[in-house]
């Protein structure tokens, strides 16, 4: 493994063609996914890879606050690497995959709204403008850093009335998601201009962990 600089996605998909992506993968390697996201595990199982998901218990406010003033897409790479380092101090012999996603519009970070209340303000502050999905990952094996890499993705919303913000929260209830919005579902609808992949936007840049993955001989 070697670390590698994170690259601006394109709308292009990279490395392997879309009929392999779908397969059944065999594991050559013992390989875990450090997170708790449905959708994330969604993905990693819709390309035939079949594995453990553990959650990271990581305090990420704390992480943020650490690592304040570092660009988004760095904070979103280390804290993918506290998550995998997390799970692989405890996983022997696995590899371990951590991912992390950082919304930010401006200097600011656009946590999960948790509520109502909160992806209303998060959706008032998008409405019209323009801002980035930060994704971070990393993979680690008994406690070292193999690969780090990240990928942007940068949207453009389209200008809403406060009706349409309130009627788009309670058709998608985005209150898990980076930037209070769920762009696999109605989300999508939100904006006029994304440049970047969907797997980007929902957390996990799959096609380039793909390729690492055949790569190192993790997976055939």
């Amino acid at each position: 493994f070697q670390a590698e600089d994170g690259i601006r996605d394109s709308s292009t998909s990279r490395g392997l063609g879309d009929v392999y992506k779908r397969q059944p993968k065999r594991l050559l390697k013992p390989l875990i996914f450090a997170t708790a996201s449905s959708i994330r595990r969604e993905i990693v199982e819709s390309h035939g890879i079949n594995c453990e998901f553990v959650k990271s218990d990581v305090d990420e406010e704390l992480i943020k606050l650490n690592f304040k003033g570092v660009e988004f897409n760095n904070l979103a790479m280390q804290l993918a690497t506290e998550k995998a380092l997390t799970v692989s101090d405890i996983k022997e012999n696995y590899y371990v995959v951590g991912v992390d996603q950082v919304c930010a519009i401006d200097d600011e970070i656009l946590n999960k709204p948790e509520n109502s209340e909160n992806a209303f303000k998060s959706l008032k502050k998008l409405s019209g403008r323009s801002h980035f999905q930060n994704c971070g990952m990393a993979i680690c094996l008994n406690g070292k850093i193999l690969w780090q890499s990240f990928s942007i993705a940068e949207l453009t919303m389209k200008s809403l009335s406060d009706q349409e913000i309130h009627d788009y929260i309670k058709l998608d209830e985005p209150f898990s998601c980076s930037g209070s919005y769920k762009f696999e579902s109605y989300g999508k609808e939100l904006f006029t201009n994304v440049s970047g992949t969907e797997y980007t936007i929902q957390g996990l840049d799959i096609d380039k962990l793909m390729d690492v993955f055949v790569e190192e001989g993790i997976i055939e």
